[in-house]
């Protein structure tokens, strides 16, 4: 927020005081500290992935088979149990017809991609946003008042 108020000062200093400036600007906090809280969410989820592929491949050592949707929805609520903060971003899963010794790193792969994906699209929004608030406040931009002091001579009729 400092960086884009120095930033439309050094454009104009009209730009800071304008109403529409005050308003965009409390907006744009309001927006950036949801997408922020949603980005440092989706960050520290991330950083669960790997205790995620132990974990699973602790609990379902030595078992085989192909793996159906319900048995890999009951794996990713079981996941969710022990670190909840997962099922804030992923709440379906279905790795039906893979190997069931296969499962830590599918889900590891999966987790992973996702939210690398939702961490980009949150930074995509992030910067959206910004745009979006340097646009409204350049166009509705106040034009600076600079009274003339007695000093000044005015000439109106400019001499050929």
């Amino acid at each position: 927020m400092a960086i884009l108020y120095g930033v439309l000062k050094a454009i104009s200093s009209g730009i800071v005081r304008s109403v529409p400036f005050y308003v965009t600007g409390v907006i744009l906090a309001i927006l950036l500290i949801i997408q922020c809280t949603l980005l440092v969410g989706a960050v520290k989820a991330k950083g669960f992935a790997e205790p995620v592929q132990i974990l699973l491949n602790q609990q379902l050592e030595g078992q085989q088979g192909v793996i159906g949707a319900k048995d890999s929805q009951a794996i990713l609520d079981s996941i969710i149990d022990n670190f909840p903060i997962i099922g804030t971003y992923i709440d379906v899963a279905d790795f039906s017809g893979h190997d069931i010794s296969e499962m830590g790193q599918l889900m590891y792969d999966t987790m992973t991609d996702y939210l690398n994906t939702y961490i980009w699209h949150r930074v995509l929004w992030i910067i959206g946003i910004i745009v979006v608030a340097c646009v409204i406040a350049v166009c509705f931009e106040k034009k600076e008042y600079v009274p003339i002091s007695s000093e000044d001579e005015i000439n109106i009729y400019p001499e050929y």
